[in-house]
């Protein structure tokens, strides 16, 4: 009786443990799609730097040649260019957005100045 027991619950235990694998299978397209969005996201300067430092290394200790080296390097140097004009557009466009900024919440303060006026008196 004992042994049935013991059958039921490790084959429990197995179909669990093999639904916790397979599951990840199925939700594949919400995580490549999430996967790229954070892989963007993290792009950043640094890291194109830290890719053409490693890249640097390997071209050091012989592990790729020299053409493979400059086309992989330059490759990094414009993901870096890009990079970087793509942040100071979005650095101008803050700028220029700024004023009008400002403005609206001068005139909405005003206008609660105004508000709380008319309700004191």
């Amino acid at each position: 009786m004992t042994d049935y027991v013991y059958l039921i619950v490790g084959s429990m235990v197995a179909m669990i443990c093999f639904y916790f694998m397979a599951a990840p299978f199925f939700k594949r397209e919400v995580a490549i799609s999430q996967s790229l969005i954070d892989q963007e996201q993290e792009m950043s300067i640094e890291l194109i730097y830290a890719a053409v430092n490693e890249l640097e290394m390997d071209y050091l200790m012989k592990k790729i040649t020299q053409a493979d080296f400059q086309e992989m390097k330059q490759r990094y140097q414009i993901m870096a260019a890009e990079y970087l004009s793509m942040e100071e557009k979005q650095v101008r466009n803050e700028l220029v957005e700024a004023p009008y900024l400002d403005e609206d919440i001068i005139l909405e303060l005003q206008e609660i100045r105004k508000k709380k006026g008319r309700h004191a008196g």
